[in-house]
């Protein structure tokens, strides 16, 4: 069996957090849309739920996201080649 690089790490974790990424975006519009009153009318108990959720998913969305972009740049460089190879010791 070979040996699995670091790189193929660093996929998986792009892929991964890329997924995880996904439904939480969608929720984080969905209640920010909510809470500002854009689908229309809605109960008072709907919006102050919405808010919760909102404010719950505001650090880690922003963890998700900032590992998922970071990881990626850094592979994007590689791939471009403006990060070279490391060398052996």
């Amino acid at each position: 069996m070979a040996k699995r690089t670091f790189n193929y790490y660093l996929v998986k974790i792009v892929r991964i957090s890329g997924w995880i990424l996904l439904p939480f975006v969608l929720l984080y519009i969905g209640t920010g849309f909510t809470v500002c009153g854009k689908f229309g009318r809605v109960s008072r108990d709907w919006i102050k739920a919405s808010e919760t959720l909102h404010k719950t998913f505001a650090w880690p969305l922003l963890v998700i996201f900032l590992t998922h972009s970071i990881v990626a740049v850094y592979l994007a460089m590689r791939r471009w080649g403006w990060i070279g190879k490391r060398k052996k010791a």
